[in-house]
């Protein structure tokens, strides 16, 4: 076997293969052998037509089915003997074999572009935005606490502001006449200042009581005017629990008092402020390294990744006629190439660094993780007893271990704000 490989870009190969016939004779008569099997002419048994007319009437066929799996063999072997690890199925043309001759084929095919690492163990500098709490994001806890306990009262003495009406929507024209197939039934509308269903939607809401009909306007999505007949079915209030020890506890059952749970929760809301810190600071880290390293993806990379997205789609239940590739790769196709590189260059940066996770250190893991919800151990472990979850776990803890690692070569500035900032950034 003759091999000449020519490299078109940093992850293209084309591969010219020439198999001489001495190398491919035996393999030939044996399949001509299995070929002659299937078939059946009149006159004959099946199996046992001579060579001379298999070859006088099915010959182009019996090439093209032996070049076909030989194509596959010294592809393969071709592959092998030049080290080369292709990540996409290959293009093949040029193929040219019949009885007596050499096969002759060229495959285009894809394989991962080196990786090489810019200079990092000196020189990286980043910074560090670390959020504060303050006392208002536990009053906005503490209130989203008492949303989730209240429960609604019907009201028999007409809506007014804070009160919620269930209704069915019917749209109309301006003149009043019902559109067909615009109905929504059984709708909540609450009534707030800067909602929906304030300002003049709400003066023409209050005093609505079970069984009235009241006309409305909303914004469509064009910023157009929609009238909405709405038959009301009930007026309710909601009703938020005090908030005591009782309540406290209720919550929270390690919370004795309304002050302990304020502590938890302040607690809580900073865990999750440097978490968002954390998972900044690491996607500054990985966007170094895409700027920095010279680094295609590969196209069947991309494909490959946008084939994913889609399936994710319909196993979401997406219905097929939303689903349009064109628009997903104009739509994504930065981030998506963002994150094949950021892929390629992660994993040979824990190469790099000699990184691993190993089995005991899942388990410490998971039981560390098991420890924080006591309520909840025995379904965690479980979880991580799938392989799936247990292999997520183990890239989770080894990108974590490799962003300590990148942060003790780095010069790092820290800096402090409240969480009012954060939430202007959002």
């Amino acid at each position: 076997m003759r091999t000449d490989l020519k490299v078109i870009n940093s992850f293209t190969r084309r591969l010219k293969v020439e198999v001489p016939w001495d190398e491919l004779e035996d393999k030939y008569q044996a399949f001509l052998k299995k070929f002659s099997r299937k078939i059946n002419l009149p006159g004959y048994r099946k199996g046992k037509v001579p060579a001379r007319i298999i070859r006088q009437q099915f010959g182009p066929l019996a090439d093209a089915e032996f070049a076909e799996q030989a194509v596959t063999e010294f592809y393969a072997a071709a592959l092998n003997e030049g080290g080369q690890e292709a990540i996409n199925r290959a293009d093949i043309t040029g193929l040219h074999f019949h009885e007596g001759s050499n096969l002759e084929f060229e495959a285009k095919f894809e394989v991962e572009p080196e990786v090489k690492l810019p200079s990092y163990r000196r020189g990286m500098k980043f910074q560090e935005i670390y959020f504060t709490h303050d006392n208002n994001d536990v009053d906005l806890a503490l209130e989203e606490l008492r949303q989730k306990k209240s429960q609604l009262r019907t009201v028999e003495t007409g809506a007014r502001e804070g009160h919620f009406i269930t209704a069915d929507l019917q749209e109309v024209d301006p003149s009043g006449m019902p559109l067909v197939g615009r109905k929504s039934e059984n709708q909540y509308l609450h009534l707030t200042d800067g909602g929906p269903f304030g300002g003049e939607n709400m003066a023409k809401l209050e005093g609505a009581q079970a069984g009235d009909l009241r006309r409305i306007i909303l914004a469509g999505e064009n910023g157009d005017q929609q009238h909405y007949e709405v038959s009301v079915r009930q007026v309710s209030e909601q009703i938020l629990p005090d908030l005591d020890d009782a309540f406290a506890k209720l919550v929270q059952p390690s919370a004795s008092t309304v002050e302990e749970l304020r502590e938890h929760l302040a607690g809580r809301i900073q865990a999750s402020f440097d978490r968002e810190t954390a998972k900044r600071f690491s996607r500054d880290v990985a966007d170094y390294f895409v700027r920095q390293a010279k680094l295609e993806a590969p196209s069947s990379m991309i494909d490959t990744y946008i084939d994913n997205l889609i399936e994710d789609l319909r196993r979401q239940g997406y219905p097929e006629e939303t689903i349009d590739r064109d628009n997903m790769v104009a739509e994504h196709q930065a981030t998506v190439i963002w994150n094949i590189k950021w892929f390629l260059l992660r994993r040979q940066l824990i190469d790099e660094e000699e990184l691993a996770v190993e089995d005991a250190d899942l388990d410490a893991k998971v039981e560390a993780l098991a420890e924080t919800e006591p309520a909840q151990a025995k379904q965690i472990k479980n979880f991580y007893r799938r392989p799936d979850n247990r292999r997520s776990l183990r890239e989770d803890m080894l990108s974590d271990a490799l962003m300590e690692r990148l942060r003790s070569y780095a010069k790092i500035k820290e800096i402090r704000k409240p969480s009012s900032e954060l939430k202007k950034a959002s």
